[in-house]
């Protein structure tokens, strides 16, 4: 079954079961007056709430939007995650280069859940040390379980088809995860990958296999 065009009628159930973007999302949340900023699992949480009866109004958005950063050049250890001007961006990222001694430092997911985490919970007590924890020990957040993490679905999907050992007959496995996860997209099928995917639509990828 294709996926419905949204309306405030459907079944939560029924919204769940099908892929969205965030964009699309935003643009639901908008429509119907609930909070429009969040990551795509904190939007999807307040149309579930929303498709379930619960009024607009009370919808209330679990983390207040930031005003955007003032630049912070001084970084500490220390330094407040909150009401200090801190984000994860380009001052935060040379200080841990030069904490660290590199050229380039990359962001973790851990990373950017740990400073949502912070964000929900009004922690004013949390400090650039957290952050730091978290990146060293990947063990302290699971992202296996992690609610946002399973929002990630076209990442994952891609992931696991190249795995599969089917993958190495093509050539581009981009363009042919691509045709197959249209398929499930737009399905009301869990959307994850299946063996059976590319028998299911192989007149659609045969055109990329390897010579």
């Amino acid at each position: 079954m294709d996926r419905p065009i949204f309306n405030c009628y459907m079944k939560s159930e029924n919204f769940k079961k099908y892929y969205w973007y965030k964009s699309e999302l935003q643009d639901i949340c908008k429509k119907y007056d609930l909070p429009s900023y969040g990551t795509k699992y904190e939007l999807t949480s307040y149309i579930v709430s929303f498709l379930d009866g619960k009024p607009s109004k009370e919808i209330k958005p679990v983390r207040i939007k930031r005003r955007k950063s003032k630049s912070l050049n001084h970084i500490t250890l220390s330094t407040p995650i909150l009401d200090s001007g801190f984000s994860l961006n380009s001052d935060a990222r040379k200080f841990f280069c030069k904490f660290y001694g590199v050229k380039k430092f990359s962001f973790t997911k851990a990373m950017g859940i740990k400073m949502r985490e912070i964000e929900r919970s009004n922690d004013k007590k949390a400090v650039v040390k957290d952050l730091l924890a978290v990146y060293e020990n990947k063990d302290i957040i699971n992202l296996d379980v992690n609610n946002e993490e399973k929002t990630y679905q076209w990442n994952t999907f891609v992931k696991n088809f190249r795995q599969d050992c089917q993958s190495t007959k093509f050539n581009s496995t981009m363009k042919v995860a691509s045709i197959l996860w249209k398929h499930v997209k737009n399905s009301d099928k869990e959307k994850i990958y299946a063996k059976d995917l590319i028998n299911r639509y192989y007149d659609e990828i045969k055109g990329y296999l390897k010579n």
